[in-house]
């Protein structure tokens, strides 16, 4: 059976959770240690030897949730800089994965694709979060990305925390950020934070207040995403009348003037480079912009009656202008009338 290279995180970053050596990926539970000795709340998955230097890019990675893109996590690493080759290919810089629950599924994968190092932090209190080991890795690390999961435990135990502020320093220093599925959710500043439970497009036209809507915002200070909010597992889930409802009620409660939306399908993913221009890469149905109408402050109807939305379908393979707000593809408008949504061409997605 092959058995992946291991590093302990105290070899590696000076971290005191030991990782697994074996096929499975779990935890190795380490020694009893004196009383207070190793740091709570969080566990380390380090693959390598984080020791890389770089010239970074900048730029941000959106992926849709589902299956990842290898061309766009590849993006996202270049952004990152080149630390060096190996065997003729490109050795890129650290990694590190933040997320509130799994374990290593990135390691392996980003490895191949070329990562000196990756270092996984499954974060399980605010604790975990204000680990100085957790934001010692941060401050280092030449790529950052949030995976998937329950972006509520996101913003409950990342805000106002050491890892939150090592997050945003890094991003300040042109360094690159990505996220997918929930991870994505929370790069945005106007960001869907599902307190309660996941809603639905159904739910969400038939009662724009329904206890299961719930914002957050400013987890990640990221100014390429600057007046956005994101969508993931777009098509997949039917999520266009969900989403369209939080662009709506964000301006009922003055939370934003105009804000945009960016939706992405499974399987897709959105690269946006310092240029603020913007790649579509990997299968499905690739990306969608949203352009709500400017409302003021008012209370919404239930069912939700509101103005015609114009959205843009941007396929797989093509580009944006993240500034502009710009595209080549499909152009179309949506409007919900009494909770049911319609689309001016007959085409939802």
């Amino acid at each position: 059976m092959h058995r992946r290279p291991c590093t302990t995180v105290a070899h590696a970053v000076a971290l005191l959770v030991v990782v697994a050596c074996g096929g499975g990926g779990d935890p190795v539970a380490p020694p009893a240690p004196p009383t207070g000795a190793l740091p709570t709340g969080y566990t380390a998955y380090v693959t390598g030897i984080p020791n890389a230097t770089t010239t970074p890019a900048s730029g941000v990675y959106l992926a849709g949730g589902g299956t990842d893109d290898a061309t766009g996590m590849t993006w996202l690493l270049t952004q990152g800089g080149i630390a060096g080759s190996r065997a003729g290919q490109p050795v890129y810089g650290d990694v590190v994965v933040l997320r509130t629950s799994g374990s290593d599924g990135y390691n392996r994968f980003l490895e191949q694709l070329g990562a000196n190092s990756v270092a996984t932090f499954v974060i399980t209190s605010i604790d975990g979060a204000n680990s100085d080991s957790v934001a010692a890795a941060i401050a280092r690390a030449e790529v950052i990305f949030v995976a998937g999961g329950d972006q509520s435990t996101y913003v409950n135990l990342w805000s106002g925390t050491r890892l939150q502020r090592a997050v945003n320093t890094r991003i300040a220093q042109g360094y690159p950020i990505g996220g997918t599925s929930a991870g994505l959710n929370v790069l945005a500043p106007y960001i869907y934070s599902a307190q309660l439970t996941s809603t639905t497009s159904a739910v969400a036209l038939a009662n724009p207040y329904d206890p299961s809507i719930t914002f957050a915002t400013n987890l990640f200070e990221v100014p390429l995403l600057r007046d956005l909010m994101t969508e993931p597992h777009f098509v997949a889930r039917d999520r266009m009348g969900r989403f369209y409802t939080f662009l709506v009620r964000l301006q009922a409660d003055d939370a934003a003037r105009a804000p945009r939306g960016l939706a992405v399908d499974e399987g897709s993913g959105v690269g946006i480079a310092a240029t603020r221009r913007a790649t579509v890469f990997g299968v499905g149905a690739g990306a969608y912009l949203l352009s709500p109408p400017s409302l003021s402050r008012s209370t919404l109807p239930a069912p939700l009656t509101s103005l015609a939305m114009t959205v843009t379908r941007v396929p797989v393979g093509s580009t944006f202008d993240a500034a502009s707000w710009t595209a080549p593809g499909l152009v179309y408008t949506v409007t919900a009338t009494a909770g049911v949504l319609t689309s001016s061409t007959g085409v939802m997605y």
